[in-house]
């Protein structure tokens, strides 16, 4: 059995002729090796391999066949390590070298009963560099080719590091140097998965946030790789969503999981080696700079102006909701090519570097001395941003409530370690205190825009004072409410 490590990168189609030119390609060992693949994958027709996350393909590279059994892998950013079986194929499926018995018994089994037949194939070229690197080797290989599925088709568009006796640090700092002049993104679905995806007609769903993954057991350092790690999986999780569909939640879910980890960052810096922090909250500010923008877009369109779109909706509130439409479709097409432009790769890879170089620190605190350090921290500041928000203000409002979501996110992050019953009822507080106060900056950051897309047209400013009056007694209620929700957070008990 041979170990798979491996990052994949989407590349966008506009970075070939880029790649081609690139200077690490001279320091390859000899010329690129190139070759066509066609690639036939196997299961049951009721995918019980798919279920067991077990993939069977065999691969055609000239005139020779490769028998591959790859098993599941966690895919961390992209970058995946996974056990790995091939041998050459001689006219049926052979098994006997998996050196997993429950697998290979299982694999058996299928074959003997005849219900391995071909779901989905895929056919590309591919270009193979050679480098030298860390005392190993370290293979670069370039894809470009479809997947196919029946009538269904998609593009293969990638790069492939993958380590051949080459250490782990190696293969980011390529990684790095592509993604510092190319348009990549970390994929995180295996082609398996693309294929698979593609014959069912997997219908897009946003992914929200799961439970804390955090071990009480464990050290600083393990929280943060599993926090940091569950924050990548949620935003890759909906990003071909985001790409794909123009549905506002997958953008808004991918910023919820950016926010979490800057959040995760600000909450175990301790333990962190020096530096990094600040470095990958540059990586997260740039990507996520461009999706902030497009969610307020998208909170103007269907939370403020759709509810009064309609029969009853006056011409110039229907012109006005059409030019902020093209505004909004003007932003998105920014986004997706932002999405694609590097920024997402180049955070990923600094990402897998700290997380390779995290055991490194030797003065970081336990755990649980960490967790009751930095709540206490940010409860103090949330208190704090709650008396000072009693002014109304809408400034301190706004910073009042980035440091309920702060307090929120470092509540979640460590609620393995905290009473079940007191940590869950302060979320319940802060989650309501962020509802409030998300309204009232929503409105706060429509007032310009609305106006901007009205101009100077007294009928469009008129179908603003509409949109503003229809809004008027949730604003007031949530006013009104106010002095209860900063005594309720000024009071909160510090979590333990």
């Amino acid at each position: 059995m041979a170990q798979e490590i491996e990052l994949k990168l989407a590349m966008a189609d506009a970075g070939w002729r880029a790649f081609s030119r690139h200077p690490l390609l001279r320091e390859a060992i000899a010329p690129p090796h190139t070759q066509t693949l066609r690639n036939l994958y196997f299961d049951t027709p009721d995918l019980a391999l798919r279920r067991q996350r077990v993939a069977l393909r065999l691969r055609r590279a000239g005139r020779r066949w490769l028998q591959t059994v790859k098993c599941a892998s966690a895919s961390r950013a992209g970058l995946s390590s996974r056990p790995e079986w091939e041998q050459p194929f001689s006219g049926h499926f052979d098994f006997s070298a998996i050196d997993d018995p429950a697998l290979r018994t299982e694999l058996e089994t299928l074959r003997d009963r005849g219900v391995l037949v071909t779901v989905f194939d895929t056919t590309f070229e591919r270009r193979e560099w050679r480098f030298r690197a860390g005392g190993g080797e370290l293979l670069l290989m370039a894809d470009r080719g479809h997947i196919i599925a029946g009538e269904r088709r998609e593009t293969i568009s990638e790069l492939e590091l993958e380590l051949a006796g080459a250490p782990v640090d190696t293969l980011l700092d390529f990684a790095a140097r592509l993604a510092a002049t190319l348009p990549l993104r970390a994929e995180s679905r295996s082609k398996a998965q693309r294929g698979y995806d593609l014959m069912t007609g997997a219908v897009l769903e946003p992914v929200r946030a799961g439970r804390s993954p955090i071990d009480p057991e464990g050290s600083a350092a393990d929280a943060f790789r599993a926090v940091a790690l569950d924050c990548i999986a949620h935003y890759q999780a909906n990003e071909h969503g985001a790409l794909h569909s123009d549905a506002p939640e997958f953008i808004h879910q991918m910023r919820v999981a950016l926010r979490r980890l800057r959040s995760a960052l600000r909450v175990f810096a301790p333990a962190l080696p020096e530096g990094s922090a600040d470095d990958l909250a540059q990586h997260l500010r740039a990507l996520a700079g461009e999706l902030g923008e497009l969610r307020d877009r998208d909170v103007l369109q269907s939370e403020l102006v759709a509810p009064l779109l309609g029969t009853t909706a006056t011409p110039e509130l229907n012109e006005l909701a059409h030019t902020l439409h093209t505004l909004r479709s003007e932003v998105r097409e920014r986004v997706i090519r932002a999405l694609q432009d590097g920024r997402q790769a180049r955070l990923m890879i600094a990402l897998l570097d700290v997380l390779h170089r995290l055991d490194e620190r030797q003065d970081a605190p336990t755990l649980a001395a960490l967790a009751k350090k930095r709540l206490a921290r940010a409860h103090t500041r949330m208190v704090a941003a709650a008396r000072l928000a009693k002014s109304g203000d809408i400034a301190a409002l706004h910073a009042l409530r980035i440091d309920v979501k702060r307090l929120r996110y470092a509540l979640e992050f460590n609620l393995p370690l905290l009473h079940a019953n007191r940590a869950r009822r302060a979320l319940e507080t802060l989650a309501a205190a962020q509802e409030q106060l998300g309204f009232i900056n929503d409105l706060s950051q429509a007032g310009p825009r609305l106006l901007a897309a009205a101009g100077s047209n007294p009928a469009r400013l008129a179908a603003v004072a509409q949109i503003a009056a229809h809004h008027m007694p949730r604003y007031r209620k949530i006013v009104d409410e106010a002095p209860k929700l900063l005594k309720r957070l000024e009071r909160m008990p510090r979590p333990r």
